[in-house]
């Protein structure tokens, strides 16, 4: 599924329950896609890593790398661009030296417009290639940025955990991986269409296993578990596993309870030393999500029944007072 059919859905995602916390009126204007989401840095390096290391055929469909030095002037950049144009007719020489004549001074013989032309082209090259390509690709990544996801990645394959949970063996037939896994489910308790994207889960029929595994990008490891704390990541992965559970007895018609389930989050350290951690998530810190989880939804229930979003469910059933 294309990530833009995703977020179209109008259904509860993880994400969607920080707007209702906020208030039922956010909340609505989000799912109804009236709030711009602002895309930062952090998060577009994220999907970047995600996308390297869950779906690899995709990142190099949709990232390439140059390392180019902007040209100085607005002739220079337009003798690139006009360079491109004619050289899908005429030879490299002839290009050039057509590109020269539209941006410079041609007040010259033709012997040292050919010798000028071409010594500008050869300096531009990289930026040359880089007008070439941008529109092949979704984003042109600097070297270091290119070369940090690599290192990531590279480490998430020596790394002895990391390797075995986000990588699959061949000769493995029991074991069954979905990366990048988007699941439409339903509340049925509550009547709230919901929805999840999940990074990557396993299910081992052999040995009745099932893993969940969410990457998670971070500049320090420095108090992380308080971090997963602030950021709702248990709730998140409770959130998952409600979705999975919803996927295996309606889709796959398995028994969840069947199988022993073990969740786990690899985080990625991003910063100049790029490095890798697999933390392990208890059944505890789930079942504080989980508890977050209950007493969320059956308000979210009695909004959607009763279609009443401006003020939350206490304002309606009260005198309009709120408590703290």
């Amino acid at each position: 599924m294309e990530e833009k059919q995703y977020y179209r859905e109008k259904r509860v995602s993880n994400s969607s329950l920080f707007y209702f916390e906020e208030s039922p009126a956010l909340f609505k204007k989000f799912i109804d896609n009236e709030i711009e989401q602002e895309e930062k840095v952090y998060f577009n390096r994220g999907k970047q890593i995600h996308m390297a290391i869950l779906e690899p055929d995709e990142f190099y469909k949709n990232y390439t790398y140059l390392s180019f030095d902007v040209p100085k002037s607005e002739q220079q950049k337009q003798f690139c661009a006009d360079y491109i144009k004619y050289k899908k007719k005429l030879s490299d020489n002839e290009a050039a030296i057509n590109a020269y004549k539209d941006n410079y001074s041609v007040k010259k013989t033709d012997d040292k417009i050919a010798e000028e032309s071409k010594i500008l082209k050869d300096k531009l090259s990289s930026y040359i290639e880089y007008i070439d390509k941008k529109d092949k690709y979704k984003e042109i990544l600097p070297w270091l940025e290119w070369d940090k996801i690599h290192s990531l990645k590279g480490q998430s394959t020596l790394h002895k955990k990391a390797k075995d949970l986000l990588y699959d063996d061949p000769l493995n037939g029991f074991r069954q991986s979905y990366n990048e896994f988007v699941i439409f489910w339903e509340d049925t308790l509550h009547h709230v269409p919901c929805k999840s994207m999940i990074d990557r889960f396993v299910i081992d029929d052999e040995k009745k296993i099932v893993q969940l595994i969410d990457l998670k990008t971070t500049s320090t490891f420095k108090g992380f578990k308080e971090k997963a704390r602030d950021f709702k990541y248990f709730r998140q992965l409770a959130f998952y596993w409600l979705a999975i559970g919803w996927y295996f007895k309606h889709e796959l018609k398995k028994n969840l309870g069947d199988y022993k389930l073990e969740t786990y989050i690899v985080a990625l350290r991003t910063t100049e030393n790029p490095e890798i951690k697999v933390y392990t998530i208890s059944e505890t810190l789930l079942n504080e999500g989980l508890i977050e989880i209950n007493n969320i939804m059956p308000l979210l229930g009695w909004h959607y029944e009763t279609s009443q979003w401006d003020y939350p469910r206490e304002y309606y059933i009260g005198d309009g007072e709120e408590k703290l």
